[in-house]
């Protein structure tokens, strides 16, 4: 497989492609979680989580322009390839996040960085190429980054879900996503899967049942996802731990 490694999608043989939960795909998710895990641990006993922050952040921004470069080369870059999804976008949160911090950028990451991140990686879109592939790393690694980057504050304990300060996210992500309704419709993309669900997830369902209000229904999904992510955390941290905690990062 190594001769379509940098190739364009559309010139692998479809013999190539990999399938979803494959025993590939689970070699993949073991090794991603394996290394979550070992960061999480460096970074609680580390003295320069600040630093760690930013190291992650900045291997995020360098692989995604990293990755429209491979794919310009293999002659398949697309407006598809724009960081103008969640997961984009949230690249931009991130790297916002680590060299300042504020109520927005914190809880977006929580609220959409991750449930979006784990999304992603839970059903996979990137089929289409071999399993060995630039683009079939990047989809994986950058994922798993993101997936890292939340994980560890919240095992370090240096990040507070807050539901209190979700409104701003809330505010932010419908005024984001005005923008980008009018960009999928001059452009024909689906940025934020506000046209389609990503085909084979479990939104498909949404779609099906209702439609041209398939986005409504999306929106109310994600309120109540994070109804049930924030109820763990509303009496988990004590402010002195957690301030002592932001102190040392």
């Amino acid at each position: 497989m190594i001769q379509y490694f940098f190739s364009n999608w559309k010139d692998i043989p479809d013999t190539y492609q990999w399938k979803a939960y494959s025993l590939e795909y689970w070699i993949w998710i073991l090794i991603l979680i394996t290394l979550i895990v070992i960061m999480a641990k460096i970074y609680k006993k580390s003295n320069h989580k600040d630093a760690i922050l930013k190291g992650i952040a900045i291997v995020i921004v360098i692989q995604e322009i990293l990755k429209d470069i491979l794919h310009y080369y293999a002659g398949s870059l697309e407006l598809e390839h724009l960081p103008l999804h969640l997961c984009g976008i949230s690249i931009f949160m991130v790297c916002w996040h680590a060299f300042s911090r504020n109520k927005l950028n914190t809880q977006f990451i929580y609220a959409l960085t991750l449930p979006g991140a784990i999304f992603a990686l839970a059903f996979p879109n990137w089929t289409q190429y071999p399993i060995f592939h630039f683009s079939s790393f990047n989809s994986f690694t950058i994922h798993t980054w993101l997936i890292m980057y939340v994980v560890i504050q919240l095992y370090g304990k240096t990040l507070r879900p807050d539901f209190k300060d979700l409104k701003y996210t809330f505010i932010f992500t419908l005024l984001l996503m005005i923008p980008i309704y009018f960009l999928n419709k001059i452009w024909n993309t689906n940025f934020f899967f506000l046209n389609t669900p990503s085909p084979g997830s479990p939104l498909m369902f949404l779609y099906q049942l209702f439609g041209n209000g398939y986005v409504i229904a999306l929106v109310l999904l994600f309120i109540l996802l994070w109804i049930l992510i924030y109820i763990p955390w509303m009496e988990t941290y004590e402010n002195k731990s957690y301030q002592k905690n932001r102190e040392l990062s």
